[in-house]
């Protein structure tokens, strides 16, 4: 994971998703150069909240 230098975007569901956050936080904290998003919306995060996932991808890209 190490390896990978491009920015990185992880986007973690929050307390509903079934992935443990504290995982998703673990990927971040391994990426050299990313950037965490938590949105409240479980795991399909895009398919459950598409307004505030393209409202983050767009940030993110933006940035």
């Amino acid at each position: 994971m190490r390896r990978i230098t491009a920015p990185t975007l992880v986007v973690g569901g929050g307390s509903s998703s079934h992935v443990p956050q504290e995982h998703v936080r673990e990927l971040a904290d391994t990426l050299p150069d990313a950037r965490l998003v938590t949105i409240d919306a479980g795991h399909l995060v895009h398919a459950t909240e598409p307004e505030r996932f393209t409202a983050a991808v767009r940030a993110f890209l933006d940035a």
